[in-house]
């Protein structure tokens, strides 16, 4: 697999992959924002959304809709993630950088999706986790976007 920045002049290939990294960008952080506002960003919030609340008048999860959020999250966010963490891959930042920041996104991601039943299932104090995800997500984003795009356009 050629790096990113050897891929020769074409105009074509890096307007496409600029395009698309900044749409998977903006894509990633629209939902991140849009989980702190369905969910909270506060452990309290998310323990709350979870769990019901009878002062709040919500009601708890249930493990079917548990099992559809994870469905689809199950499909598509490591999807999007392989894509980013591929062109990633082939910038010429280092192997001891790239494989623990590649490694940390997809732990995250499987810590993502098993969160809520921690949450459910397990203990509340695992809600302190889903801020933590949060804030991975959008800086990973970012990191993996960012590096291609410089290579792709920079150089």
């Amino acid at each position: 697999m050629k790096p990113l920045g050897n891929n020769g002049f074409n105009p074509a290939l890096r307007i496409a992959t600029g395009l698309v990294l900044i749409f998977i960008l903006a894509g990633t952080l629209f939902s991140v924002w849009h989980g702190i506002q369905k969910v909270g960003f506060r452990p309290q919030a998310v323990r709350t959304y979870y769990l019901g609340s009878g002062e709040e008048l919500s009601y708890p999860k249930e493990l079917p809709e548990l099992l559809e959020s994870t469905h689809v999250h199950l499909f598509m966010v490591p999807l999007v993630y392989y894509v980013l963490c591929h062109l990633f891959a082939q910038t010429g930042l280092g192997a001891l950088w790239k494989i623990p920041i590649i490694a940390l996104t997809f732990a995250n991601v499987a810590l993502f999706l098993v969160t809520p039943y921690l949450i459910c299932f397990l203990s509340p104090a695992f809600a302190i986790l889903f801020p933590l995800h949060h804030v991975i997500f959008a800086v990973s984003a970012m990191v993996l976007t960012l590096f291609p795009m410089r290579e792709a356009f920079v150089q």
